[in-house]
């Protein structure tokens, strides 16, 4: 029998999950056992080494996460993986096809019959292989998928023999299906604009995207421009100029400044309803606040962000609107938040030492609260959920019960466990369900219109009679004023943990100078797991809309981390006007409905 081969190369399968690596035609890598943790992974979850990684009867299934990277792979970033390695859809970033070998023949052949194409035998370096005793359909390919190194994740490429039967003409490419598997339910081929803040990140933004994100977004194939901004505000003018024909994507690598920005930019153009519902905004984590990655992409690591970036789905979001006399012609967009008292002061009055990091906050906070200060002010509310109990109703009414997973667990015991812990992961499960649930309606097929972006509340015409007036009692002693939308507001601070995407309400949290300083600074303290909402000192609702009237004659009032002048303000909710990448279509899991059951 006539045997003919070149460069052997691994020879893998599809599976539910993955690429499964079936074979080595050369020898295997070394299994290393420090296993390469996710730095969004939660304590309890570990390597391979707890055991917990199960292996079956005569076999070994590992976890692509605890592959060790740095012997692996060599300077082009290509390599072999051992057998049974399960490289996960959610992982693979770019496939491509370097040659479909056909149907090979199981009859037997004299060497006079044999015949092999000279152009393969020519081209060792494809790694091509083929042997006449298999009768199998071979493709080649190039897989791109992302591996964790140390704290981040990074771009590799392994060549594949991959076993595989097309359905139909239409799946006979190879590389195409599996792109369609590992991108469900997320655009592909998105056209990018990045803004980069050059001066974000204590000055390390630009350093973070090309070392962390674009090596994520080169080897995708992905198509970006990079815009820099030059000075305050030069995000507005970026977007409010911006070809929306040349882009579907606002990247801002930066803080929360320069989303802010790119909103309120969108929001001014004479096309804004085609503005919004073409772009998507979204940001990879290069500032000292980085809000909204944390909350939308779960993650504050730019690599992981850069990853999510590819794979999240397109949601529609809440946003505010805020209105006040300086600026009574032009009312401006606000995604996060909205603080007055001593957050305000503590968030904007340390700005002089910005280059101390997020611990500058607390310490304007522990100053604030050791002089006492109060801010006296009238707040008008229109209830969405007033009470403890409303609250309850309606976070569980509005909250997904779907979960993404990116790393698939194992279809039966026997397997090893796929990171099933790992918060990147793939499919999604119902909590309610054991089957996949529906996903939600892509965002761009939800269009907005015109009237979407109508106000229903003007700050110059009188309170409407059915909003409330809070309590002299807490606003003439209140020390602490904030509302926002999106659960987190800084690394670590879970500010407003029952925060929803797009419930059509504003979260408001309100503490007043009488708590002492003794209770108020463990009720600070647990900012990091949200508990501070269920505290009896700590005032906490919904609403679709308030008024803010000021009576102190100096302070100020701060927007998504931006200085506001110090006069009434009004704010309402603008239900789900704003595209954004939501890693499955909700905010990070901020486990509040287990704070309602304690």
């Amino acid at each position: 029998m006539s045997r003919f081969r070149l460069k052997p190369l691994p020879r893998a399968i599809l599976t539910d999950d993955g690429v499964l690596i079936k074979s080595q035609n050369a020898n295997p890598l070394s299994f290393h056992s420090n296993a390469l943790r996710d730095p969004d992974a939660g304590p309890d979850d570990k390597g391979c080494d707890d055991g917990t990684h199960e292996r079956g009867a005569g076999e070994s299934m590992f976890c692509l996460t605890c592959l060790s990277d740095s012997t692996n792979f060599d300077s082009n970033g290509r390599g072999i993986l051992p057998m049974n390695t399960v490289i996960p859809y959610g992982r693979i970033i770019n496939a491509h096809n370097v040659r479909s070998l056909g149907a090979t023949q199981t009859t037997k052949k004299s060497k006079q019959d044999t015949t092999i194409s000279t152009a393969l035998l020519a081209n060792d370096d494809d790694g091509l292989s083929m042997d006449l005793e298999n009768d199998a359909m071979d493709y080649v390919i190039d897989l791109v998928f992302v591996l964790p190194l140390e704290k981040n994740v990074v771009p590799r490429t392994v060549r594949l023999n991959i076993d595989y039967v097309p359905l139909s003409p239409a799946s006979s490419d190879l590389a195409e299906v599996i792109l369609k598997r590992s991108y469900k339910n997320a655009r592909r081929n998105k056209k990018m604009l990045v803004i980069i803040n050059p001066f974000g990140g204590k000055g390390q933004a630009k350093n973070l995207f090309f070392q962390r994100a674009a090596p994520i977004l080169d080897a995708s194939g992905s198509d970006y421009d990079i815009a820099y901004t030059e000075r305050s505000r030069h995000a507005v003018e970026i977007a409010e100029s911006l070809d929306i024909d040349k882009y579907d994507t606002i990247v801002c690598a930066s803080g929360d400044g320069i989303p802010y920005e790119v909103l309120n930019g969108l929001y001014r153009r004479i096309d804004r309803v085609a503005a919004f519902n073409k772009i998507v905004v979204t940001q990879l984590p290069c500032g000292s606040g980085n809000a909204m990655s944390i909350s939308c992409h779960w993650t504050m690591n730019t690599s992981y962000a850069a990853l999510c970036l590819l794979k999240s789905q397109e949601s529609r979001i809440d946003v505010m609107c805020c209105q006040q006399p300086s600026y009574s012609d032009q009312p401006r967009l606000s995604f996060l938040s909205q603080t007055y008292g001593i957050i305000a002061e503590s968030d904007i009055n340390t700005e002089f030492i910005r280059w101390m990091g997020p611990i500058r906050f607390n310490i304007g906070v522990a100053f604030n609260l050791l002089q006492g200060k109060t801010y006296a002010c009238d707040v008008y509310v229109k209830y969405a959920a007033k009470t403890k109990h409303d609250m309850k109703v309606h976070y569980l009414l509005h909250k997904k019960t779907a979960e993404l997973i990116f790393d698939s667990p194992p279809a039966s015991s026997s397997s090893a466990s796929l990171s099933q812990s790992n918060p990147l992961n793939e499919h999604l499960q119902s909590a309610s369900s054991s089957s996949l649930s529906t996903p939600p309606t892509p965002a761009q097929e939800s269009v907005i219109s015109s009237e979407d972006f109508n106000l229903k509340y003007s700050l110059s015409d009188p309170i409407p009679e059915e909003w409330e007036r809070l309590s002299s009692d807490i606003t003439d002693n209140l020390s602490i004023f904030y509302t926002g939308k999106m659960p987190y507001i800084a690394d670590k601070t879970k500010f407003f943990p029952a925060a929803l995407p797009a419930d059509g309400a504003i979260d408001l949290v309100i503490m007043n100078s009488t708590t002492s300083v003794r209770r108020m600074t463990p009720i600070l303290l647990s900012l990091d797991d949200g508990t501070h909402v269920m505290q009896p000192e700590v005032l906490h609702s919904k609403v679709s809309a308030f008024r803010l009237v000021p009576h102190i004659e100096e302070g100020l009032i701060s927007v998504d981390g931006e200085k506001f002048p110090l006069e009434p303000m009004q704010v309402e909710v603008l239900p789900s006007l704003v595209k954004t990448l939501l890693r499955n279509g909700s905010y990070i899991d901020t486990e509040f409905d287990t704070l309602l059951s304690t």
